[in-house]
């Protein structure tokens, strides 16, 4: 296995640990939302909690699939994340390019 790979087994393994901490992260912010108070004092941190769930089940999908190219990267529905994606993807590959 190359550092630029991670074998399946593990992308799998790791894929179910992001789904099994966005389970967490989901529970917590229902728990906190169950609270009028605490809703409304911490509406925007209650969503922050969904969106890196939503990012997270996102990193999992993509490392389910065997070979995560761009059409895989625009199947996420999370837009900003997809141009993180795409820009960092471009910087890591402009060295190479250049070489």
């Amino acid at each position: 296995m190359s550092a630029a790979t991670v074998a399946r087994p593990l992308a799998l393994a790791l894929a179910e640990e992001l789904v099994f901490a966005s389970n967490l992260l989901n529970e917590l912010a229902y728990d906190l939302g169950s609270n009028s108070e605490t809703l409304r004092r911490h509406m925007a941190s209650i969503q922050r909690i969904d969106y890196v769930t939503q990012i997270q089940l996102a990193v999992a999908g993509l490392l389910r699939v065997d070979d995560a190219s761009d059409t895989a990267i625009a199947a996420v529905t999370l837009q900003d994340m997809v141009d993180r994606l795409r820009a960092t993807l471009a910087s890591l590959e402009q060295p190479s390019a250049a070489a």
